[in-house]
């Protein structure tokens, strides 16, 4: 059901950005950093407007795609490796996935990342729910990121506002789903070697617990009956580990709005698990923690765990 509803035509995107400028109009604040990095995101946009963002895109992350991947899986495996030792204690977030996004973007961005964006919330433009002082402070990180890739405009291979849209997309998502993914396999292999885990070959969990679509028209699906411009929310985050067939991978979309960087996230995944694989090691998992008062993603601030023989 999931996967027809992102398919159908019958439905269609959140708009974010007009959320924004809804907002913006009501209370006078200034917004509009985050209504430019809204409007240069292809999954906020249908029709011309979304194939036009989608393909401007692609060809940002699809440049130098060989030599990205051969990159990324030696660098992801390579810090694995590094990071997983007897006595290492480990901290997930800041250890594996955040130098794994900064190198990512590095090379599809052609500039050193950890310059531009350091401990950051910009991705929670995407929260609906958010107190008008979050919104302020997320709008001041977008802003300040923007003029950052401003300064670097003849080194960058798109516009300030698209870098700034690509790191929006791909911060939360990719490091908390890197993460939330190790940590679920960890939970069930209590006791057992790092090199006797059968790590599944796509993530197992998601840091995007729902995605809304709006009806068209009335529509009726099966036992689901939908009214004109009613909103519904996707769990895929309650279906990712369960569901098989066209129904698995929820969480990277289906049909149009299909995840541009579902690749590049499946062979980082893959890297790094192949070099768990290789580790005559146990771990023993300490404490996660939780980002709080975050109604779009399920971001682990911290993730600890103990390696040792």
């Amino acid at each position: 059901m999931i996967a027809a509803i992102f398919r159908s035509e019958d439905f269609r995107i959140n708009a974010f950005a007009d959320h924004y400028r809804t907002i913006a109009d009501r209370t006078g604040l200034d917004l509009q950093a985050s209504i430019d990095a809204l409007d240069h995101i292809p999954f906020s946009k249908e029709g011309d407007e979304h194939r036009r963002l989608r393909t401007e895109m692609m060809a940002v992350v699809s440049a130098d795609s060989r030599k990205n991947v051969d990159g990324m899986e030696k660098f992801a495996g390579d810090l694995t490796e590094t990071l997983f030792v007897a006595g290492a204690d480990i901290e997930m977030v800041r250890h594996l996935a955040r130098p794994i996004f900064y190198e990512l973007f590095s090379r599809w961005l052609k500039v050193d990342e950890r310059e531009f964006l350091k401990e950051t919330n910009i991705s929670q433009v995407f929260d609906g729910a958010m107190s008008l002082n979050r919104r302020k402070k997320v709008n001041h990180d977008l802003r300040h990121l923007t003029c950052a890739f401003a300064e670097r405009r003849d080194l960058i291979p798109t516009t300030p506002e698209f870098a700034v849209a690509m790191n929006v997309l791909g911060n939360d998502a990719l490091m908390g789903t890197l993460v939330l993914s190790l940590w679920h396999v960890f939970e069930q292999n209590p006791g057992v070697r790092l090199c006797d885990i059968a790590f599944p070959a796509n993530l197992p969990a998601t840091s995007v617990p729902f995605i809304e679509r709006v009806a068209n028209r009335d529509v009726e699906m099966g036992e689901l009956k939908v009214a004109k411009d009613q909103k519904v929310r996707l769990m895929i985050d309650a279906t990712s580990r369960q569901v098989t067939g066209d129904e698995a991978d929820l969480f990277f979309g289906k049909g149009r709005h299909l995840c541009i960087g579902k690749p590049m996230t499946l062979i980082i995944w893959r890297s790094v698990t192949k070099a768990l694989s290789s580790l005559p090691l146990q771990f023993t998992l300490g404490e996660m923690t939780l980002r709080r008062g975050d109604y779009a993603f399920t971001y682990p601030e911290h993730a600890k765990l103990s390696i040792h023989e």
